[in-house]
This record gives C-alpha cells, sequence and structure tokens, in this order.
C-alpha cells in the first residue's frame, strides 16, 4: 500500500512538472501557406506547407518518381476555385479540392481529388479523383530550395498553376471563361433600378464588343448626371474607338469643363489627362 502510494505521488509530480514546462513556439521545418489569387470573376485558394531540400534531392529521392505526392508537406495540399474552370479541356466545378501529383522525370500526372480532409496521401482512394491531366516539366538552371506553389501568368481567363522545387519547375494552365459570367450579370443588372451604366460600358470597351448599346448606357448615365464629367470622359473614348472624332471631341470637351469645379486636385488632374489623350487620339486641334 505503502508502495503504491508513493508511485501515485511521483506520477502526480511528473505530470504536474511536464504541465508547468514553458511552451516553445519553434520555427516550422515545413511552414503553412495560403494564397487567394483574384481570378477571373471570383479567385483562386491554395493552402499547402513548403519543404525545404535541407541538402536532400526533391525528386526521385525524398519524393519517389511515379508515387502519389501530396503536393507539399504535412497535410493535404489544397485548391479551391470560386467559380467553374477548366483544365485541359475538362470542366472542373467551383469548389475545394486536395491537389496531388505523381511527379516523374519525364511527365507529372496533376490530381485533384474530393477528399480534402486526408493527411498526405495515406489514405488517399483514386475512386475519388475529379481530374487527372498530365504536364510536362522543364529542368531549372540552379535548385530552388523551398517549394512553392504559385499562379503565374494571369490573365482575364487563365493562369497557370506551377510547382517549383529543386532543379524542376511544372505548370498546370486553368482557363476560365469570366465573360460569360459577366455578360449574366449585366443582363440582370440592367433590370434592376441601380444599373451599372460606366461599368458596363467600360467592359464592353475593354473586350472589344459591339459600343452601341454602351454609347446607350452611357447617355442614360449623363441624362441621370448631367454635371459627372466621368461619363462624358468615356462616352468620348468610346466614340473615338468608333471612329466618331467629332462627336468623340465634343464629348471630351464638355468632360473636360466639368472637371474643372472637381475640387480633388488628383481626380481632376487624372481626368484632364485622360482627356486630353481622346482629343489627340481623335485629331482635335490644340
Amino acid at each position: 500500500m505503502k508502495h503504491a502510494l508513493q508511485l501515485l505521488a511521483t506520477g502526480l509530480l511528473l505530470a504536474s512538472a511536464a504541465q508547468a514546462q514553458t511552451k516553445l513556439t519553434i520555427p516550422p521545418l515545413s511552414p503553412a501557406t495560403h494564397i487567394r489569387q483574384s481570378f477571373s470573376t471570383s479567385y483562386i485558394d491554395l493552402t499547402y506547407s513548403r519543404p525545404s531540400l535541407r541538402g536532400r534531392v526533391a525528386f526521385g529521392n525524398l519524393v519517389p518518381n511515379g508515387t502519389v505526392w501530396r503536393t507539399g508537406a504535412n497535410t493535404i495540399t489544397k485548391v479551391r476555385f470560386g467559380e467553374e474552370v477548366k483544365i485541359n479541356g475538362q470542366t472542373v466545378p467551383a469548389g475545394a479540392y486536395a491537389l496531388l501529383t505523381i511527379p516523374d522525370a519525364k511527365e507529372w500526372t496533376f490530381i485533384l481529388n474530393r477528399d480534402t480532409a486526408q493527411w498526405g496521401t495515406y489514405e488517399y482512394k483514386q475512386a475519388l479523383d475529379v481530374l487527372r491531366v498530365k504536364a510536362k516539366p522543364t529542368k531549372l538552371a540552379a535548385a530552388v530550395e523551398t517549394m512553392s506553389l504559385t499562379l503565374e501568368n494571369l490573365r482575364p481567363a487563365s493562369a497557370d498553376l506551377v510547382v517549383t522545387w529543386d532543379r524542376t519547375q511544372v505548370a498546370l494552365p486553368i482557363v476560365a471563361d469570366p465573360d460569360r459570367i459577366v455578360m449574366g450579370q449585366i443582363e440582370q443588372a440592367m433590370k434592376g433600378e441601380k444599373k451599372p451604366y460606366v461599368t458596363a460600358a467600360q467592359y464592353y470597351f475593354n473586350t472589344g464588343k459591339d459600343l452601341t448599346p454602351a454609347l446607350g448606357w452611357l447617355d442614360e448615365y449623363i441624362a441621370a448626371n448631367p454635371t459627372r464629367y466621368n461619363g462624358y470622359y468615356w462616352k468620348g473614348k468610346l466614340l473615338q474607338k468608333q471612329g466618331k472624332n467629332k462627336e468623340a471631341i465634343e464629348a471630351a470637351n464638355k468632360s473636360l469643363e466639368l472637371v474643372k469645379s472637381d475640387k480633388n486636385d488628383v481626380s481632376r488632374t487624372e481626368y484632364v489627362r485622360l482627356n486630353q489623350e481622346v482629343l489627340a487620339a481623335a485629331g482635335a486641334k490644340k
């Protein structure tokens, strides 16, 4: 009995000592990273941990060729698409996916898998794959110490998801269809009370669409806001693009007249410059 009480007392002392230890915060060997990149009409999220070489060889050694890899360290790497995208012509619905890869010297396989809760690839189930596509790696001149997963070559409707580590880089092209989404938004918005006249006209201008409806929207905007110089500026810009230089000059001059009353030096100076560009493009005499 006495011996048992001594053991119990010793155990309590050890437990108390363990609880009293100071918690240390130490640098992680593979720091976690979260990236949210604006893309198309929404975003792409990347959540992963970044391993480093630390004197090792990454592919064919630390990461065996031909085996499913978590594309990072620690828990599974995740990618979330804020809207429907296409990868290698295959449709991927908006949502979150585990991003896995099968590295190899001549060809990689990118995998999107539904199980975003798995740790590493220990419980990976191919039956839950949403997508499998091939990609060719390129060899880098110098080794990159820490793995990175980034979004590069960003355009309104496309981007490359790029894996870089050691002497290897491989890209996965992603394609969106923002025009379908934006045109649907414009159609709905123009049925409402607060119509986005200027933004819709800008979109038509920037995407090379027929400017006739856009000019109609700007006329409605100007009728409701006759002292707003931005409406006349954009009308001049669109008219100049249509080759209607005389009308473009009139609109730009009206904008310049109205902008004089703007007490904000920055916006006033900027719109003077912008309207002068329209006038120059339209061939106005100085």
